[in-house]
């Protein structure tokens, strides 16, 4: 005779192996279908389908008899997405960059045609960068961040950026001719990350790297950063290996499916 315990595992395995059935392509299963898919007795099939339909985890049709996923997964699918929001996916991996380079570390998400800080993990240095401007909507064509997005871009919004920005200066850095961007952007294109010195913020050193959502449309960067002094362009590039591997994690975790980048 079985324990209970091994029994309750059985069942829970049962269950999880008629969840994996459905799909976008089979969203609908009978009962015959189900016990051929499993290779299961019909009347093991019919004992479960009865308690998962009890609990609402399955709902049977009444116009075919088939059964399809329930109320309580649609419930639990929306806890699941609100775990998987960007700024919770993104902070742990933020908290290994900083503690591995002790550089400050922020998320920038592409808003309209800008971009803005949501998050930050600031660096132990007590000379260190932090963004004060949190929230604030930020140009996408000057500093690492905003600029490795808009080299995403399709052509026609970098276009519509640029006639609506208008390039202004915000240091002597930064770049405000159109036909020198769009090289810097193709440039930033072919390796997969982009750098900058001073192109927002004066004696500001960063590099960064995209994410992407399920689509592989690009949603945000996240960029590490630190005063031009000490975070040289080679200490930035010692970090690229760790930050695009971080990036592309996350773009994972979001549902990304293509190709590295």
């Amino acid at each position: 005779m079985r324990d209970t315990g091994t029994a309750s595992v059985e069942a829970i395995e049962r269950a999880i192996q008629i969840l994996d059935a459905f799909s976008v392509d089979r969203p609908e299963l009978g009962v015959a279908e189900i016990t051929r898919a499993l290779g299961l007795k019909r009347s093991t099939v019919h004992r479960a389908l009865a308690t998962m339909e009890a609990g609402g985890l399955l709902r049977q049709l009444s116009s075919s008899q088939k059964y399809t996923l329930g109320s309580k997964i649609f419930k639990l699918a929306h806890v699941a997405q609100s775990q998987f929001s960007l700024p919770t996916v993104a902070l742990a991996p933020m908290r290994e960059l900083r503690d591995r380079f002790n550089e400050t570390v922020a998320l920038h998400v592409l808003e309209g045609r800008s971009r803005m800080v949501i998050q930050q993990v600031e660096s132990t240095h007590d000379l260190r960068r932090i963004y004060h401007e949190m929230g604030k909507t930020l140009p996408l064509y000057a500093g690492s961040p905003g600029k490795v997005i808009l080299a995403l871009l399709s052509p026609e919004e970098i276009r519509k950026v640029i006639e609506e920005t208008g390039l202004q200066p915000l240091t002597e850095q930064t770049t405000v001719d159109s036909v020198k961007l769009m090289q810097e952007l193709e440039a930033i294109r072919r390796q997969g990350f982009a750098t900058s010195i001073g192109e927002r913020s004066e004696g500001i050193s960063s590099i960064s790297c995209a994410i992407k959502n399920r689509e592989g449309h690009v949603v945000a960067a996240i960029n590490i950063s630190g005063p031009a002094e000490r975070f040289t362009r080679a200490k930035a590039l010692e970090c690229l290996p760790a930050l695009r591997s971080a990036t592309l994690s996350i773009s994972r975790e979001l549902g990304y499916g293509g190709p590295d980048f």
